[in-house]
Order: structure tokens, then C-alpha cells, then sequence
């Protein structure tokens, strides 16, 4: 909001010219192995595409662009402040993550923030690997074409 404008003495509310809205676009943190960099990426290029560039995403393995760490950074803090700034967070369900630690960690702490979604994806496996286990407690996609266009209209 603008500041009031001072003319002569007096003072006046804004008025509606006055105010500049900015949207700001929503950003997906994809949670992922880092075996599934490249999957990662085609499904950051596909929330991209599908928005016509209103979702942004985050993945740390990215070294083509801005959609990871930057060098020299320490990972940590920069993965947490990445949690931290996501509207939501998407779990690419695979056989190299699905057992995986970090995975877990990166849910929990996204749960843990009241106002974070959690999104399990299955991609190769099973759907019913992921309704076992922490995953247990999400509505999980199931990876299929239907399922994968529904969350992007909801992301």
C-alpha cells in the first residue's frame, strides 16, 4: 500500500490507483532423489508448461538453471528456505526414493508447517507402496495421466 499523500497540509487516504497488486506466483518444491534428477526436471518442465509459467518449482539437484542450489551456497539452510517459501511441496515416489531418508525429512518438515500441501507421486511403483509408511498419511497421486493433470489444475 502506498504511502497517504501529503498536499498542503492535509492528508489523504490512497485511493484505489494508488495500490499496486502484485500476484505472486506459487512455488512447488519437488522432493526427489537425486538418481531422479531428470525426472525431476520433466516434471518441473511440465508444471511450467501447464501454467504457461505461473508455477514456479524448485528441485536442488538442477545445475542447468535457477531451480537449485546456487554454488557456493551451503545446501541446508538454502533447502529449508526453499520449504519455507513453497506453497507446496510434491514427493516424486520412485524406486530409488521411495525408503529414501531425505525424502522422509523433507515431508516431514514441509507437514510440520501447517500451511504446506504434501503430495506423494508414484512413478514406477506401485500406488499401494506409497499408502504404507509416512506417505500413509497423504492423499498420494498415483502417477497416471489423469491423476498427474488434476494436481497440476490444483497446484
Amino acid at each position: 500500500m502506498s504511502p497517504k499523500k501529503k498536499t498542503a497540509g492535509s492528508t489523504t487516504a490512497p485511493t484505489s490507483n494508488d495500490i499496486s497488486i502484485t500476484s505472486i506466483n506459487p512455488l512447488i518444491f519437488i522432493s526427489h532423489d537425486t538418481r531422479d534428477a531428470e525426472l525431476a526436471e520433466e516434471f518441473s518442465n511440465l508444471l511450467k508448461s501447464a501454467s504457461t509459467g505461473a508455477l514456479k518449482s524448485f528441485r536442488s539437484s538442477d545445475t542447468k538453471g535457477t531451480q537449485g542450489i546456487e554454488y557456493g551456497l551451503e545446501w541446508y539452510p538454502a533447502i529449508m528456505e526453499k520449504i519455507d517459501e513453497a506453497s507446496d511441496v510434491v514427493c516424486l515416489l520412485t524406486k530409488n526414493s521411495l525408503d529414501r531418508p531425505w525424502i522422509l525429512y523433507e515431508a516431514g518438515v514441509a507437514k510440520g508447517k501447517l500451511d504446506k500441501k504434501v503430495i506423494g507421486i508414484t512413478l514406477g511403483i506401485p500406488f499401494s507402496s506409497a499408502i504404507t509408511g509416512p506417505f500413509a498419511l497423504f492423499q498420494n497421486n498415483n502417477g497416471d495421466s489423469d491423476s498427474i493433470t488434476k494436481l497440476v489444475l490444483e497446484l
